[in-house]
């Protein structure tokens, strides 16, 4: 039950509380080989910086923007944190691989929820690592620049074109913001159901149909936008629309979530966006259901 009786007759909303339990899965590498926090070699940043490329930053802009928390320490407001959370291991294996960082795994006692990875960077690691994808950032960015301008007053991110035709460099840049987002946020999937209708002469009469779908939903509007007008810029010609999710969801305490949008790509798209996008996908999950999707349009078609 999500409602019951309180001392005052009355029903009001309750959840149950839950524990859930955090362990780390892969330690530190600076801190297991004896460096000092936050000093770390010189080679390493170069490493990083060439390591990362721009269509990276990118996205890992629109993924921290995503699933990512940025914050600074209430007790020391020169140590910036950036952590991220996701069920999926691959992003969070990566940026910890990239940094050297250590991952946790968070479990819950719920069958319901997914175990979660997390992966946290600190003090120069975070401030080095935000340097290199706030340009790119939407949500998140003016936080982000707000914690650079305290270490160094005089930083602008530059601005980002979108003009491919002029500037066709910057096409694998804006797919690399195109797929953190989706990686964070997106939902792709098929799934076969019976829809079962009652007819007066044959009874009841049961159908096989595919649901599949294929959208980003996010709180905030201004990522959702700005996919928008990515994939509606030629050379790319999707044809997607942003929508107001109505599902009614409620916190903990009773009161209504915020409203939830929603930004759909037509179903006559899928295996296109799937294709352009899959090498920069990193959650096989996802970029896994493009076959399943290639498999169902050649059967319809052997089937007309």
């Amino acid at each position: 039950m999500a409602y019951r009786k309180n001392k005052d007759g009355s029903f009001s909303y309750y959840t149950k509380k839950y524990t859930r339990t955090q362990h780390i899965i892969q330690k530190d590498w600076f801190k297991e080989n004896g460096y000092k926090v936050n000093q770390y070699p010189k080679e390493f940043y170069e490493y990083v910086e060439r390591k990362l490329s721009p269509g990276f930053r990118a996205y890992w802009a629109l993924a921290i923007d995503g699933d990512g928390n940025v914050h600074e320490r209430k007790k020391n407001k020169n140590n910036h944190e950036v952590s991220f959370s996701l069920a999926d291991r691959e992003p969070v294996q990566y940026l910890a691989d990239l940094y050297k960082s250590s991952i946790s795994l968070i479990t819950f006692p719920s069958e319901a929820w997914r175990d979660v990875y997390r992966v946290s960077l600190q003090g120069q690691r975070c401030f080095h690592f935000l340097k290199l994808i706030c340009p790119y950032m939407i949500e998140k960015k003016q936080a982000v620049i707000n914690m650079i301008n305290r270490k160094e007053p005089n930083y602008h991110p530059p601005k980002i074109s979108m003009n491919f035709k002029k500037h066709p460099e910057l096409l694998t840049l804006h797919m690399g913001m195109v797929a953190g987002f989706f990686d964070t946020e997106g939902s792709v999937g098929l799934q076969l159901y019976i829809q079962k209708r009652k007819t007066k002469t044959k009874g009841i009469r049961r159908h096989s149909i595919y649901n599949q779908w294929l959208h980003f939903t996010n709180t905030d509007l201004r990522p959702l936008r700005k996919i928008k007008k990515i994939l509606e810029t030629l050379p790319f010609t999707f044809k997607p629309t942003i929508t107001v999710d109505k599902t009614k969801l409620l916190k903990k305490n009773g009161k209504p979530q915020k409203l939830r949008y929603k930004l759909s790509i037509p179903n006559n798209q899928h295996i296109l966006f799937l294709a352009l996008f899959e090498p920069i996908i990193m959650i096989q999950r996802k970029s896994a259901v493009l076959e399943r999707l290639k498999l169902k349009k050649r059967i319809y078609e052997m089937i007309k």
